[in-house]
């Protein structure tokens, strides 16, 4: 099971490393995409030379089973350098050159360090096992205590840079991205836990495993697995949430259907498309995100259309109402909605008489009322028309304005003089 879990942690970074690398003959290399293609090679290669198997294949040639397993710590320790590297990356705007500098030459020492204290402790390979006399357990420890104190320092650095980074980054797939490599950076801070466990064993007995464990070989996959989905999110996290944003993009396009409807009713030559070639009652738009992107348009559109009809006193109407008081909020989003639905269907109605309120057709005619400001961004834009086209097709206070004009420019209450604005149009 252990070799298992090795070898397919050297699989994923091997992978992961060669995506990566793939990505970079399309796009510009930086030095923390340098810095993560060796973290993944080196962390990929050591679990590879550290699994029993590997182990059990360098009993071939007695000096390569002595030396293995320092390999595989010299691997890791690489792999924990290029983790600090990435992090000095991410924290400037540009790589701050005197400290990778300063990181690359202690990280050196220390790999010089564990060379030589490892040699120093006199160790024997006995099965998957490492073996010192009484006199060389505090080499081996010192051995063991540069290994783990580099690592703390190295993901504990990368990890504080990573958290740090997503939480100033807007939501979307970098932040998820950043989110995930923060979760392989906590997942590599218990696997750097779990090596005080060898460092405590060589010490008290002389003896510590070689390679991982049944509990740290899964730290070690997950620790690759997040990392490598975090750093490569954004090329293919697209494809994952398409659905997601087809889904949504039509539930949107549904939700603005009456305020669209009824606007389109009165102003036909709003639509940007031919109605033949429009999209049936039946059917759904193929592209949900751009369908909704035309219908907002076309929904701005009939709204300038009809400025003219703009009655100056709706507003003040509406606000007055007693329904409209239950969200008192002046700046609220729903009463907001509520006036402006009222503006248009009182449009509505006088447009369908063909009285018009101004001959001026360049500005709004309504005094002293302003539109809500909504955040210029598609998805604030929407949640503004749904809360639009909702009040339009059920707000109390919309159908007694509605009413009101229509008393005022003497139309027949029982008469719709107005489009129909209850049914989703397409």
């Amino acid at each position: 099971m252990i070799d298992l879990l090795s070898y397919l942690t050297c699989v994923v970074a091997v992978l992961g490393a060669g995506h990566r690398l793939r990505l970079a003959r399309r796009y510009p290399v930086g030095a923390g995409a340098r810095y993560f293609f060796g973290f993944t090679l080196c962390i990929g290669l050591a679990m590879a030379v550290l699994a029993p198997a590997t182990v059990g294949v360098f009993d071939l040639w007695r000096p390569l089973r002595t030396v293995g397993p320092l390999l595989g710590t010299e691997l890791k320790i690489g792999a924990e350098c290029y983790v600090a590297l990435l992090a000095l990356s991410l924290r400037s705007v540009g790589v701050n050159r005197p400290q990778v500098r300063r990181q690359a030459v202690a990280s050196l020492l220390v790999l010089a360090a564990s060379a030589v204290t490892y040699l120093a402790a006199g160790v024997t390979p006995v099965g998957t096992a490492l073996t010192v006399p009484d006199s060389g357990r505090a080499v081996l420890a010192v051995y063991n205590a540069l290994f783990s104190a580099h690592g703390f320092w190295c993901v504990g650095l990368f990890t504080v840079v990573i958290y740090r980074s997503a939480r100033h980054v807007a939501p979307g797939l970098l932040r998820v991205g950043l989110r995930l490599i923060a979760g392989g950076g906590a997942a590599a801070l218990i696997w750097t836990v779990q090596s005080i466990v060898p460092l405590l064993g060589g010490l008290t007995v002389g003896r510590q495993h070689i390679g991982e464990d049944a509990s740290s070989a899964p730290v070690a996959l997950l620790t690759l697995v997040l990392a490598i989905s975090g750093a490569t999110l954004t090329a293919w996290g697209g494809r994952l949430t398409r659905p997601v944003r087809w889904l949504r993009a039509l539930r949107d396009y549904r939700r603005i259907g009456p305020l669209w409807s009824a606007l389109h009713a009165a102003r036909p030559q709003i639509a940007l498309e031919p109605p033949s070639t429009r999209p049936g009652a039946g059917r759904l738009p193929g592209n949900a995100e751009f369908a909704l992107y035309r219908r907002i348009i076309e929904i701005h559109d009939g709204r300038l259309a009809l400025r003219s009809h703009f009655h100056p006193q709706v507003p003040a109407w509406a606000a007055a109402e007693p329904a409209a008081s239950v969200d008192s909020g002046r700046a609220s989003p729903v009463r907001a909605a509520t006036v402006e639905a009222a503006v248009i269907a009182a449009a509505l109605e006088a447009a369908a008489v063909g009285h018009r309120y101004r001959t001026d057709d360049t500005y709004d005619a309504t005094d002293g009322y302003a539109p809500y400001a909504v955040r210029a961004d598609l998805e604030a834009e929407t949640t503004w028309l749904a809360l639009v086209s909702d009040a339009l097709a059920n707000s109390v206070v919309v159908a007694d304005v509605r009413r009101r004009v229509r008393a005022e420019l003497g139309v027949e209450s029982g008469v719709e003089s107005g489009p129909a604005i209850g049914a989703e149009g397409s």
